[in-house]
């Protein structure tokens, strides 16, 4: 639980530090909420993870607009502005779908929504930065 109360508070500084700029604030927000969510399955905590899905979904609501998105990437990035927008739009799907099997009580696809969550953000991380 420490690490868990460690994570939280560190993850809630970074989001008021950054809160200037829409894209690390979306950023921040989405590495808070899937950090909650996650701990909310490691912990078997749903309102946990209801709270990292709202969380999960200001930060991708943020960072959500095509304009937005060619605004605050680099130069030499900006065309890549679709792999993000593909992004948003798998999380948003993803998301959709979480809410459905926890509501279900499908625990198991719960969490293949949420890996899949993951395996969006990594997918748009690795293009648009070039890992």
């Amino acid at each position: 639980m420490k690490l868990l109360k460690a994570l939280l508070l560190s993850s809630a500084l970074f989001v008021s530090v950054n809160a200037s700029d829409v894209m690390q604030k979306s950023m921040a927000v989405m590495f808070e909420g899937m950090n909650e969510i996650q701990a909310g399955f490691l912990n078997n905590q749903l309102d946990m993870i209801e709270s990292g899905i709202k969380k999960v979904e200001e930060g991708n609501n943020l960072f959500s607009d095509k304009d937005t998105i060619v605004k605050y990437l680099p130069e030499n990035k900006k065309h890549l502005s679709n792999v993000a927008i593909n992004a948003s739009q798998r999380l948003s799907v993803d998301i959709a779908d979480l809410k459905n099997n926890l509501e279900q009580k499908a625990y198991i696809n719960a969490a293949n929504s949420y890996s899949d969550m993951i395996n969006a953000c990594a997918k748009c991380h690795s293009t648009v930065r070039s890992w």
